[in-house]
């Protein structure tokens, strides 16, 4: 039988942090700006209207802002607290060293 529960206790866990948002949103605008400027802005000012070597200047804009999102998510996984069943299990492997 299911057991009936708040939804105030429900939603705890699921929240989503600002800063979270804001750099998923900062992400989301150059990962369109980049690419595209960069595009423009080598087709027209490095490779003299060559249109081959100015779309992989993008390609390569565009794997730039991917990676950093990546290491932005990695860092931010990594500086989360730990919770404290977690913090007892990483002791436990720092006296067992």
């Amino acid at each position: 039988m299911s057991t009936r529960v708040a939804s105030g206790k429900m939603a705890e866990g699921n929240t989503i942090q600002p800063s979270i948002l804001y750099k998923l949103i900062l992400f989301a605008i150059l990962m369109a700006v980049a690419p595209i400027g960069t595009y423009f802005g080598s087709l027209r000012y490095v490779w003299n209207g060559s249109s081959t070597p100015s779309a992989i200047s993008a390609v390569i804009a565009a794997n730039i802002v991917l990676v950093g999102y990546v290491v932005v998510a990695f860092r931010e996984d990594s500086a989360a607290p730990l919770s404290p069943s977690e913090q007892g299990r990483l002791s436990e492997k720092r006296k067992d060293r």
